[in-house]
């Protein structure tokens, strides 16, 4: 009844030697049999046959059909490719007169929907948005309102999920001015959903309640589970915003198994990931990293890895792993060596690797950074991850020029998609960049000093402005905004001591690194509170606090031994002798010169410059002169180059000096 080919460049050869003719009347008859169903067949074959035979009508019903398939087996990206030619092929038909007979069947607006939803399973939510876009651009003046408010709410669920110049809340607004509100319809209820959300995005917290209530009153009364799902899972987020935590918590928990038992994968994923995102906005860590690391399992789970808040779940999950200091763990997690992600989810996990290269010197992490960079515009969240880890890669390389350059870069982009220089990130980015600043110091030439004071003075100003905008709901900032609102307070201190330009005195430089410590030890961070603790330990030899020095920099070497944080070994390394290595016996030295002597000597060992040791050490050039001069005449020594030979040779530096 047919023909097998033993290879299918045999079946490709034949193909290609029919006649034109040939060819449409065979894919034309193999339509006929599959419409009967002659032969066994899918949708998709007879979408694929259809095409070839010129045959639209049929074609159209059955990629839409085809679409419908393997959206049913949880295959969205597939789905989304029949959808899309079956819009591809209306549009090639054109409208349909008024009066004709629409052999299709196909609602076009209903079609625009379905790919839309199905593109953003498959993480390309911004496509999603171009595409709703453009069918609303088409459609005829005179469309129903209804008509159009369709396509609105699939616009604007779609810009909810995507860094867009689309206002889900101007959409949902205008749409619902479409429907009639005295009547209770399906659309009206879907659409008071998705306003809901967008009033929340946008601050505007009375007003979401007010719509996710009226979503959730209309869903009970039209039977719309799903709808009913979303708005109980608004309400419940906006518990915490209202200052009840816990009660957000329990909302959400019930929401997450509602939604489960609907199969509605979309908002279980959404109430998993606002669960989490409280857990770590209370700097409950371990639980976060849970949670998202299970919804980024459920997306897996259903074949939608790189859905909204499934993708999200994973490149958190990762993040949290990084803050944890479980930097393997991190990579582990966000690695796509077998995967082939789309370019935006390769683009979000990315960006936790570049993290991870950051703290540990790799210049690796510079060579994803251009590709990166290509989606700063589309999400900013991109941007603050691979943005901070450009500062670091860059400054801790000596490269301040484009640590700058990238702070820069990424607030230029930030301000223009959100049309404000002043967002919460700056804070985190400022306290960065500062810190390179105060490491520039020590190798500039003074000249250069007041300026780099006063970009300090910019960043530290801008980082507590930040800090100061109004959190939704008037809440307190949580433990993270805390931790680097200090740390920024820190570093202009310790860039003002370094320069010598305004010192802070010593007692409010102490003070300043302590409670950073204590800020970003509360938020769990576990790379820069060893990087904090490592500056209070500089600062507290510098003011003569020998003891708790040691232990502060004891603690934060066991952590940056423990991550493979080379630039922050080097840090430490730089400071002079640290404690630990194998105990020596006490030598003549150890008789003849004070602790801050020995301290000196060492750095004298490393080849610095008096200057270069007083910055190192927080004290003055003039001090260490006194200092060395005391060391050279205590040891009998010609020179520092004699000097350092006579502490070494009595074993009196430490193994890396």
């Amino acid at each position: 009844d047919g023909y097998l080919f033993r290879h299918a460049l045999l079946s490709e050869a034949v193909y290609d030697d029919l006649l034109p003719g040939e060819r449409v009347r065979l894919h034309r008859a193999y339509v006929d049999a599959l419409c009967r169903a002659d032969i066994p067949g899918t949708n998709a074959e007879l979408a694929r046959h259809a095409r070839a035979a010129h045959d639209l009508e049929t074609a159209i019903r059955a990629s839409v059909a085809a679409g419908d398939d393997a959206a049913s087996v949880a295959g969205p990206d597939e789905a989304a490719q029949h959808y899309e030619v079956a819009l591809e092929l209306l549009a090639e038909r054109g409208p349909v007169d008024p009066g004709s007979d629409d052999r299709t069947g196909v609602d076009v607006i209903e079609l625009t929907a379905k790919t839309s939803e199905a593109v953003i399973a498959a993480g390309k939510p911004h496509r999603a948005v171009d595409l709703v876009a453009d069918q609303l651009r088409q459609l005829p003046a005179g469309a129903p309102d209804d008509d159009r408010a369709r396509l609105m709410l699939a616009l604007a669920t779609a810009a909810l999920v995507s860094e867009t110049d689309v206002s889900a809340l101007d959409t949902t607004t205008t749409a619902l001015d479409l429907v009639p509100a005295d009547t209770q319809s399906p659309l009206r209820a879907e659409l008071l959903s998705v306003h809901a959300r967008a009033n929340a995005m946008h601050g505007r917290y009375d007003a979401a309640v007010k719509a996710a209530q009226k979503a959730l009153d209309a869903a009970d009364g039209l039977r719309l589970t799903r709808v009913a799902s979303d708005a109980a899972t608004t309400l419940a987020r906006l518990e915490e915003h209202a200052g009840s935590p816990e009660a957000a918590k329990r909302g959400l928990e019930k929401a997450i198994g509602q939604a489960h038992a609907d199969g509605d994968i979309a908002t279980e994923l959404r109430a998993r990931h606002n669960l989490a995102t409280i857990h770590f906005e209370a700097a409950d860590l371990d639980q976060a990293r849970l949670i998202f690391q299970a919804s980024a399992k459920r997306a897996q789970d259903v074949s939608r890895p790189w859905a909204p808040f499934g993708l999200e779940g994973r490149v958190l999950a990762g993040l949290t792993a990084y803050i944890q200091g479980e930097w393997d763990t991190a990579r582990s997690i966000v690695d796509i060596t077998t995967e082939s992600p789309p370019a935006y989810a390769e683009a979000m996990l990315r960006a936790v690797e570049v993290e991870v290269a950051a703290g540990r010197g790799d210049r690796t992490g510079l060579d994803l950074m251009p590709r990166i960079r290509l989606w700063w515009e589309r999400d900013a969240m991109i941007g603050f991850l691979s943005g901070g880890a450009g500062i670091d890669l860059h400054g801790d390389h000596g490269d301040l020029e484009r640590a700058v350059t990238t702070h820069d870069d990424l607030v230029d982009v930030v301000t223009r998609m959100w049309e404000d220089d002043l967002f919460r990130a700056r804070t985190r980015l400022s306290a960065l960049l500062i810190g390179q600043l105060a490491n520039a110091i020590t190798r500039s030439p003074s000249s250069d000093h007041p300026a780099l004071v006063a970009h300090g003075d910019h960043l530290a100003d801008i980082a507590e402005a930040a800090f100061s905008l109004e959190m939704p709901g008037g809440q307190p900032v949580g433990p993270e905004g805390v931790a680097w609102r200090e740390r920024a307070h820190a570093e202009r201190a310790r860039l003002h001591w370094l320069a010598g330009i305004d010192p802070p005195a010593e007692h409010e430089l102490v003070t300043r690194w302590q409670t950073a410590v204590d800020a970003m030890q509360r938020f769990g961070h576990v790379f820069e509170l060893a990087r904090s603790r490592t500056r209070l330990g500089a600062v507290l030899r510098a003011v003569g606090e020998p003891a708790q020095a040691r232990s502060a920099l004891d603690l934060a070497r066991d952590s940056a031994h423990r991550l493979g944080a080379e630039p922050l070994l080097a840090e430490m390394r730089g400071l002079g002798p640290v404690s630990g290595g194998r105990r020596r016996r006490p030598t003549r030295l150890d008789q003849e010169l004070t602790p801050r002597e020995r301290e000196i000597l060492a750095v004298v060992a490393q080849g610095r410059s008096n200057a270069e040791i007083a910055r190192q050490l927080f004290i003055s050039a003039k001090t260490v002169s006194v200092h060395v001069s005391n060391i050279l005449a205590k040891l009998g020594a010609g020179g520092r180059t004699e000097a350092a030979a006579m502490a070494r040779r009595e074993g009196l530096l430490p193994d890396d000096s």
